[in-house]
């Protein structure tokens, strides 16, 4: 599930071809169903992904950042959009019409960019369904790390704001607000989180960066308990500070 992997723009060449648009946090880029007309490339910020399960029930089901395809050709959606795509953060998006990309024959291969955004969307649903509750929460808490964090900066403060809600990391780790606040207070105790109900701040910042690289090589099984969530966290901080 290497959900984290970091991927490249196609040839500023070629994106000179489309126009910038902005996004304030919490607006929506993206909605299901509608027609994609244009090619959409994540240039800055993150969004979230929801689906809708059930009359009337809709859910957060991933998160996407820099470099991902949200648009028109991408894996959400060819020509029509199979989620609501929203800014967890102010977000900068680049859009090239399809038409014009389907008819320019230098345009480069963004197979790469396509198979990335589709790892990632496929690691989270993934862990979404096969982990326990836990491993579901510190999952996707250190993708919205990875997502977030991508300066030098950020990472050097060693935490990190969330900008959601503890109700909102729940639904994007198909938990309860209650099984949600249970998890996060047990972090809390253990100082890998500051939790209050409308904020969530990640502490040891450079270890939650880490840590789903080292579920990809170790299993989920590190993070199956809190203890052995609370011991690969304070590894992974180890390694970092020896590294700093």
């Amino acid at each position: 599930m290497k959900n984290n992997r970091r991927h490249h723009a196609p040839p500023d060449h070629w994106l000179a071809n489309g126009h910038v648009k902005t996004y304030r946090r919490g607006q929506r880029i993206i909605e299901a169903g509608s027609s994609q007309g244009d090619w959409v490339a994540i240039s800055r910020g993150a969004a979230y992904l929801v689906s809708q399960v059930a009359p009337g029930t809709r859910v957060a089901v991933a998160a996407l950042w820099l470099g991902d395809v949200i648009g028109g050709e991408s894996p959400l959606g060819k020509l029509a959009a199979r989620y609501d795509v929203t800014a967890l953060v102010d977000v900068t998006t680049i859009n090239i019409p399809l038409a014009r990309i389907q008819a320019d024959t230098s345009q480069p291969d963004a197979s790469e960019l396509y198979t990335a955004t589709a790892s990632r969307l496929h690691g989270q649903i993934s862990m979404r369904l096969a982990g326990n509750g836990l491993q579901r929460l510190v999952s996707v808490m250190a993708t919205l790390a990875t997502a977030l964090a991508p300066d030098e900066r950020a990472r050097h403060a060693d935490r990190l704001a969330l900008p959601i809600s503890q109700a909102c990391i729940g639904q994007l780790s198909g938990l309860s607000r209650r099984q949600a606040w249970i998890y996060l207070g047990q972090l809390n105790r253990h100082g890998w989180a500051v939790t209050s109900r409308s904020k969530v701040t990640l502490e040891g910042l450079n270890a939650w960066l880490a840590l789903m690289g080292e579920v990809d090589a170790a299993g989920i099984e590190c993070i199956a308990t809190l203890d052995q969530c609370d011991a690969t966290l304070q590894r992974l901080s180890a390694q970092a500070l020896k590294r700093a």
